[in-house]
């Protein structure tokens, strides 16, 4: 039977380590992005990216962008924004994604709270989904690897030895805590399972 056995382990992902992804390639966009030929000048500059867990509901967590304002009527040197964004999993790419997000800070200003709201809901969005895909091909791939090669030469469990090997790693869930993300990881293969024992079988007397 084809990938008759499937078996799930929880993988966590800390937060700096995804910052580090979004920083390499969030850091120094312009938004929107300049077209060639194109006089317009960008609304803004992202200067930061940091990300944490959320309470606010699954696959939640609070993206922080720091950004620069360059157009004149709501130009300012730098201003933090916090987005509540929800994670998605795109198991062909192995990539982890923000699926959507929207605007949770304010500003003292009506006005400039008004034109943060444009920017990021409808100017930035686009862009910042695009960019913000973190790709976890090798930790998938470790995973892979590790089952593979305690499966190599046979896994010892209570007088039952399991060999085999898996052959597709995939993420069913993902949890953001308040610390680190934990991915709920699917491994599907063909294992044979060999009894050494039926004594560590039997139930206790």
């Amino acid at each position: 039977m084809e990938d008759a056995v499937r078996i799930y382990i929880p993988v966590s992902v800390s937060y700096p380590a995804l910052e580090e992804v979004l920083k390499s390639q969030l850091i120094g966009e312009h938004i929107p992005k300049p077209e060639a030929g194109s006089d317009t000048p960008p609304y803004a500059q992202i200067l930061d990216v940091g990300i944490r867990g959320a309470n606010e509901g699954p696959n939640k967590v609070i993206l922080r962008v720091k950004i620069r304002i360059l157009r004149t009527m709501l130009k300012r040197d730098s201003v933090d924004l916090y987005v509540l964004a929800t994670l998605g999993y795109d198991n062909a790419a192995q990539q982890l994604f923000v699926q959507q997000f929207h605007l949770t800070s304010r500003t003292n200003s009506g006005f400039f709270n008004t034109g943060l709201e444009v920017l990021v809901n409808k100017v930035a969005y686009s862009q910042i989904i695009k960019k913000a895909r973190v790709n976890l091909k090798q930790i998938i791939a470790s995973e892979l690897q590790k089952a593979n090669g305690m499966l190599a030469d046979g896994l010892d469990l209570k007088g039952i030895k399991l060999t085999g090997a898996v052959n597709e790693v995939r993420v069913q869930d993902i949890t953001p805590l308040p610390d680190k993300l934990i991915l709920s990881v699917e491994l599907t293969g063909n294992i044979e399972a060999n009894v050494l024992t039926l004594t560590n079988l039997l139930p206790a007397k």
